[in-house]
């Protein structure tokens, strides 16, 4: 049996400071593991069978600017549905309409206001064929100190101020395609008008071309006779 000095002077001083490394890298990862679990998210699964109609799930905003997260999981039935968030004043904060997301999807967003929050599936718009959708709630307990728009929010303002844009030159383009229609509808009246003017203007001078002519045989023959 080797005497544990002989065996600490079988190994070289850098295999000894390698082992230190090692040791204090594996007390520093215990501890930072430690700190980490004193973070920890509520989180609430439900399967939701939701025929022609619209379910939701409530969660409660204990304090302002604190985090949430819905994920939603469409086990069958097709994503033709749409998805919701609602806060407690009944403003919506979050929807996407059937064709923009996917059968799985993950939604975070920030709560501003106390009290309860609506998360909904609403399957009466569309073929209203039967789903099975699996809804999990997260709120962490992890504080947001600061006051501070989320990326959801700001994702939002950002496509409410791009489709405001949309909305304002599509009303431009409507004025200016009413203003074409009406001058087309102006120069057709215009030409039509034209037309029959010059119509009527062929037809007089016919008529008169006309007169004239047998006014003049007439003479000729009374001539003639005398």
């Amino acid at each position: 049996m080797i005497p544990i000095q002989g065996a600490m002077s079988c190994f070289p001083r850098s295999s000894c400071m390698f082992l230190q490394l090692v040791a204090v890298a594996i007390v520093l990862t215990l501890l930072d593991t430690a700190q980490a679990v004193r973070v920890r998210s509520n989180t609430q699964d439900l399967t939701l069978e939701v025929n022609q109609e619209e379910l939701c799930m409530y969660s409660v905003g204990i304090d302002t600017n604190e985090g949430a997260m819905l994920h939603y999981h469409v086990l069958h039935g097709g994503d033709d549905f749409d998805v919701s968030i609602r806060d407690p004043r009944n403003k919506t904060i979050y929807v996407s309409y059937a064709g923009e997301h996917e059968l799985e999807d993950r939604v975070y967003f920030t709560k501003h206001l106390h009290g309860e929050y609506s998360y909904c599936i609403d399957n009466r718009p569309y073929s209203g064929s039967r789903k099975s959708v699996t809804m999990s709630i997260g709120v962490t307990s992890l504080k947001r100190w600061k006051d501070r728009i989320d990326p959801l929010t700001r994702m939002m303002l950002r496509t409410d101020s791009f489709m405001l844009g949309l909305h304002q030159d599509q009303i431009i383009f409507r004025l200016r395609q009413r203003n074409l229609h009406e001058t087309i509808e102006e120069s057709k009246t215009l030409l039509l008008l034209q037309g029959a003017a010059e119509t009527l203007f062929i037809l007089l001078l016919s008529f008169l071309h006309v007169l004239l002519n047998k006014h003049l045989f007439a003479r000729k023959g009374m001539r003639a006779v005398a």
